[in-house]
């Protein structure tokens, strides 16, 4: 089932952010011209309460009488009605639902009010009991809608459209990051963007953690694959050890009586089941090694002896494959190592040295050593590892060569670790490859 793509349908993240965001806009924006409105409302009643104190001042100055002739003066004057007040008479004039908000807004300070469509102030004249009062019809909220609706409409569309870039900016990403997840199944997923693992925020973060997260989860299903391989190649070996050595011990036994009587002409056939028996017992050997992992039973051993043995037995080898084998570097170097293993390691990366020319060419052994540890570098002629080899050299049944089974340097791998040695494998700058193992010298030999 393929998931739906983030931001589709009508509950998309798109949708759920770009249009709350968008109607809160809206709504502050017409909250705040409400707000403002207020605000103009109570400024315009402080003027007019101002104006009504003014001008009761005015009047207080005049020396006419308060009547209606000099209220309607002023009225043509200020534009606004005008009456006088007196406690227990009423203003000519007034509106009557004002007429009862008069008397309680006349005493010792000036006041004004708004009341249904009138705004009404009222002030005393000092000395006399009389009030002044000024009346206007009140201003509309909004006489003109565009002083108020266009700005609030202009206001959100940029709000919604930040509100859209923000909401493009998170929903494309996850988009992505959706339409990766199917890769989760696969052993060899396509990359996410490098706009979205590139990202400095939490979606990167994301995006990042899900990849890494997959590596893992592929390392550790190759180790898991890797382990039952082995586990079922430890079942093989343990079962056919047994069944395979006893015959193969047979016939070297019957080869060794043969060579005794046989005459020159049957030398070479004896010899080659000698070697075909040896390379029997070493393939057993490498399934043992590699299947069961055993802890190394160590005893001090020169390796330049025991790679100069190895030489002599694979010498017949290397001459049927036109290979000629040097050994150079140190007279001598004792490590503690279990031999039969180290036998095995050696062996195993010159037969793959031999095996990397089979057109013949030089084998180059170089053993060094330092005041810890020995080094043995083995290089040949051939076509050297290719990329692919140079990362996965030490995986078991990894082989690029046809008919091989893909466990010598993964065995050399295991043993050298199981000596807390080493081993590297890389390309020579003149050409071929050059595997190189380190391993730590005897206390003796240090000292």
């Amino acid at each position: 089932m393929n998931p739906t793509p983030v931001g589709s349908g009508k509950g998309g993240l798109f949708r759920r952010l770009a249009l709350p965001f968008s109607l809160f806009v809206l709504g502050a924006s017409l909250s705040l011209v409400a707000w403002l409105q207020g605000m103009n409302r109570d400024r315009s009643l402080r003027e007019f309460e101002d104006t009504a104190r003014e001008n009761a001042r005015f009047v207080e100055r005049l020396r006419l009488p308060r009547s209606p002739e000099l209220a309607k003066n002023l009225s043509e004057v200020l534009g606004v009605g005008v009456g006088f007040f007196r406690a227990g008479e009423a203003v000519a004039g007034l509106p009557s639902e004002l007429v009862p908000v008069v008397p309680r807004l006349a005493d010792e300070e000036p006041h004004s009010t708004r009341s249904g469509r009138w705004d009404l102030a009222i002030a005393p004249v000092a000395g006399e009991p009389v009030h002044l009062v000024l009346l206007r019809e009140t201003a509309p909220l909004a006489p003109d809608p565009t002083t108020w609706l266009l700005p609030s409409l202009i206001v959100t569309a940029l709000g919604g459209g930040l509100a859209a870039l923000v909401a493009r900016r998170i929903v494309l990403p996850l988009g992505a990051l959706t339409r990766w997840l199917p890769n989760l199944d696969r052993d060899s997923p396509n990359a996410l963007p490098a706009t979205v693992t590139g990202r400095h925020d939490e979606i990167g973060a994301l995006a990042r953690s899900l990849e890494e997260s997959h590596r893992r989860l592929r390392e550790e299903t190759e180790r898991r694959r890797q382990s039952e391989r082995l586990a079922a190649l430890g079942r093989i070996a343990t079962s056919l050890a047994h069944e395979i050595r006893n015959p193969a011990a047979a016939i070297r036994l019957h080869a060794d009586l043969l060579s005794k009587e046989a005459g020159p002409e049957s030398k070479d056939s004896i010899d080659l089941i000698r070697d075909e028996v040896d390379r029997i017992t070493d393939l057993v050997n490498q399934w043992l090694f590699v299947a069961r992992g055993a802890p190394p039973r160590t005893t001090p051993h020169d390796l330049v002896a025991l790679t100069r043995r190895v030489l002599a037995r694979l010498a017949p080898q290397f001459d049927h494959a036109r290979v000629n084998a040097t050994l150079s570097g140190a007279d001598s170097a004792t490590v503690d190592a279990d031999g039969p293993r180290l036998e095995q390691v050696v062996r195993n990366l010159l037969l793959n040295a031999m095996q990397a020319m089979p057109e013949g060419g030089t084998i180059r052994v170089a053993i060094t050593t330092d005041d810890k540890e020995a080094l043995i570098e083995i290089t040949d002629q051939g076509r050297g590892f290719s990329e692919e080899a140079l990362q996965r050299w030490s995986e078991p049944f990894f082989s690029e060569r046809e008919g091989g089974m893909g466990l010598g340097l993964t065995l050399a791998d295991e043993v050298m670790q199981g000596h807390s040695g080493s081993i590297g494998v890389a390309n020579d700058p003149d050409g071929g490859a050059r595997v190189s193992c380190r391993i730590a010298l005897t206390k003796t030999e240090t000292s």
